[in-house]
């Protein structure tokens, strides 16, 4: 029983300094901050000691031998300083176990240190960790021997030293490579991850700069300038479509969530800006623009850019739903309900099925042959930053309605 208990001991004392070594370097990798070799030299310390002050050798007369398992370690790590620490220690220990040997006991560590350099690469570590058991269970065989012991009494003992020693090592080793290996593969999902935000970032500016450039062009392209009255009534526009991409562009550069600043502002001042906006692009479209909006002023604590790139990109989208041979219909439409205005957007375009339907929120899901998958999904995280729903309904070839709620601000 005493035996058990000593392997028990053994095994809590070698692996408890490892494993927090492994967490601290996990913090590390998490963090991407560099790995400090010190704190290993001071765990294979740690073993050592912990080994030496509280457990005693599987059999009495018989060395240490487990307190080999940090030198091997640090030669897996490739830790020089390390194999230094314990090479030394270990001198220390086994001459004062065999005092009148201490030359061959410096040139067993150093044999190993050598062993290490030549053969670490070509050898599988577990081949190398059975050739450093094998040299170290014939040297104490032998160094015992010599003591005037008993052969027969200690050869069995020193092979159940040995193979507790090589089983030790195996799982510590493996140990050591399962971490690594999950920790390599936590790495790759993390890049991959940021990968994917710089993605999700790029096509959110290819999206969303898309629509104010659209509206420029439409205003561009029906600009006379030997016309005074499109000078006062086109710049004023294209100067506002400007300084919101210039926006996009400043939030997107951050590459972080979307910034939300806001104020009490008029929504239906926001509706007929956007409607006046997108007119000319449903004219050019041969779309009849339907708006059915309260006639009162209806407050609510917003984002007046933010709401207004949504609006525009919903709209902009009911233009693309109708097929270029149809007579489209947009309508626009406004109710109150429980201190909640609902803006419906509703198109005779082509409209989606159950599937497309219960896709359309997903980033990156497009039906568009160059479209982004962003629009709809960047859309309803704005309505959400403003305590709101964005909810689509649609029927295949017949319409697309879009829901949007707002909570209306209280005086």
């Amino acid at each position: 029983m005493k035996i058990f208990d000593t392997i028990i001991l053994d095994t809590v004392l070698t692996t408890f300094p490892l494993m927090v070594y492994l967490i601290y370097i996990e913090y590390t990798k998490t963090f991407n901050k560099k790995e400090n070799d010190l704190l290993f030299v001071v765990t294979v310390f740690s073993i050592l000691y912990l080994i030496l002050k509280y457990t005693s050798p599987l059999y009495k007369g018989i060395p240490f031998l487990i307190i080999n398992i940090p030198l091997i370690i640090s030669c897996i790590k490739k830790s020089k300083q390390s194999i230094g620490v314990a090479s030394l220690i270990m001198i220390i220990y086994y001459y004062n176990f065999y005092q009148n040997y201490l030359f061959i006991i410096i040139l067993e560590y150093f044999s190993y240190y050598i062993l290490y350099i030549k053969l670490y690469k070509k050898l599988h570590p577990n081949t190398l960790i059975l050739t450093f058991v094998i040299i170290k269970t014939l040297i104490t065989i032998i160094l015992l021997s010599n003591q005037n012991h008993t052969f027969s009494l200690y050869f069995m003992q020193i092979c159940i030293s040995a193979l507790f020693l090589y089983i030790m090592t195996i799982i510590i080793t493996n140990l050591l490579y399962k971490t690594e290996d999950i920790l390599k593969l936590h790495m790759n999902i993390k890049e991959i991850e940021n990968n994917k935000q710089i993605k999700t970032s790029l096509f959110r500016i290819t999206h969303e700069i898309k629509n104010p450039i659209a509206v420029c062009k439409g205003y561009l392209d029906m600009f006379d300038k030997d016309n005074p009255t499109h000078f006062k009534k086109y710049i004023p526009i294209l100067k506002d479509e400007i300084n919101r991409t210039l926006l996009l562009l400043e939030d997107f550069l951050a590459m972080n969530k979307v910034k939300i600043n806001k104020d009490i502002i008029d929504i239906n001042l926001l509706i007929e800006e956007v409607i006046k906006n997108i007119k000319m692009l449903c004219k050019k479209n041969n779309i009849e623009l339907k708006q059915n909006i309260i006639d009162d002023d209806i407050y609510i604590n917003a984002d007046y850019n933010r709401l207004t790139q949504v609006f525009i990109n919903l709209l902009k989208n009911s233009v693309e739903a109708i097929p270029k041979d149809k007579k489209g219909n947009i309508e626009i439409k406004e109710t109150i309900n429980n201190n909640h205005i609902i803006i419906t957007i509703k198109d005779n375009g082509k409209g989606m099925n159950k599937e497309l339907l219960d896709k359309i929120k997903e980033p990156f899901y497009t039906t568009k042959p160059k479209g982004t998958g962003l629009g709809v999904s960047l859309s309803e995280e704005i309505i959400k930053a403003h305590d709101g729903t964005l909810n689509y309904e649609s029927e295949e070839n017949k319409y697309t309605k879009v829901t949007i709620t707002l909570p209306i601000e209280e005086y």
